[in-house]
């Protein structure tokens, strides 16, 4: 073997040597975190006390324009609109300017982190195109600004608008994250006094960050709601087969934070939620009572239960909590992140 054909034998050894070299050291370490890195790991500064910080973020590709497309359920138009503004109407439409500020940012982060994570996971879009629309029993309540100075004094509409604006400015692209990933941030108006986990209702499985906290509410909604037996038994026809005047019912379980899990109607069985949407009641936190051709039932809270307490914010934002505070005791184990510009 000729000493020129081994001198290019080495040379192309160690030509592969380099290159396996630049591989294992650039290519693939780059191929690596660009495929699963989506919140950056930098070091935490002095401003993430409360658990937001400037390094803190999140790549989320949901919105990569920031626009939303709405759809307007009364009228059946369709409008886009930029997210942050998005998120003013659902303020206006979800809690009362009254609340304390602390309430409207936690509120403003959750509605946020809750529309991000819709566009991200929708399976299908709604009518014409929309990615939200305003129906509470589908998304999230959405007002107009010229409807709220419609129903507001004129010498404080300016002061009021200040308040949702600075709320939805105040946390801009702050989003909610379970193992760096967006949560479904389900909020509801009073838990009756222990927001419910998501497995009695939506979920056969448990969420770790949907399960049942104190209500922290300071007070007790409750609401008495009276039927006659013909007219319940309109209502659950749809359900009960061959209803009649005559009609029994049997609370067969309670989920663990004291709902009605499951109901039996003349001997057919209900989940307490399906129950709960026929009848148009408050919640499935609910007692029965039959008064001659009355049957009356009694609740406790408002909604469904599931995630944070609106009223519950508000309380704790009086009690002195800031809205991270708020966020953090409504899902259990999350962090506040900022979304990447």
């Amino acid at each position: 073997m000729s000493n020129k054909y081994l001198k290019n034998v080495k040379s192309w050894y160690v030509l592969v040597l380099f290159l396996i070299y630049m591989l294992i050291c650039f290519l693939i370490p780059s191929m690596i975190n660009g495929k699963t890195s989506k919140v950056a790991n930098s070091k935490e500064s002095e401003k993430e006390v409360q658990g937001v910080g400037k390094n803190n973020k999140t790549n989320v590709d949901a919105l990569p324009t920031g626009k939303i497309k709405l759809l307007l359920t009364e009228s059946n138009q369709v409008v886009e609109m930029n997210l942050e503004d998005y998120l003013k109407g659902v303020l206006i439409g979800e809690v009362p300017v009254t609340y304390e500020m602390e309430a409207l940012k936690a509120q403003a982060v959750v509605a946020r982190t809750y529309t991000l994570y819709k566009l991200k996971n929708a399976i299908t879009k709604h009518e014409q195109g929309a990615d939200m629309c305003d129906d509470i029993n589908c998304c999230q309540a959405y007002k107009t600004k010229e409807y709220a100075f419609a129903s507001w004094d004129d010498n404080e509409e300016n002061e009021k608008w200040a308040k949702y604006e600075n709320a939805v400015n105040a946390t801009a692209g702050e989003v909610i994250l379970y193992n760096k990933e967006l949560i479904n941030a389900f909020f509801h108006a009073h838990s009756g006094g222990t927001t419910e986990n998501v497995k009695y209702l939506w979920s056969k499985n448990e969420i770790p960050y949907l399960v049942s906290v104190p209500g922290n509410e300071g007070y007790i909604y409750q609401d008495t709601k009276s039927f006659t037996k013909t007219e319940l038994a309109e209502l659950l026809k749809s359900d009960v087969a061959n209803i009649s005047g005559e009609i029994q019912f049997e609370i067969k379980d309670y989920t663990g934070s004291g709902r009605v899990n499951h109901i039996a109607v003349n001997g057919i069985d209900l989940d307490g939620a399906r129950f709960r949407s026929l009848l148009g009641i408050k919640s499935t936190n609910f007692r029965i009572e039959e008064s001659g051709d009355n049957i009356i039932f009694f609740t406790v809270g408002y909604g469904h239960g599931i995630g944070m307490s609106q009223e519950g914010a508000n309380q704790m934002a009086l009690d002195g909590n800031s809205y991270v505070d708020i966020i953090k005791h409504y899902y259990t184990g999350v962090e506040v992140a900022k979304l990447e510009d």
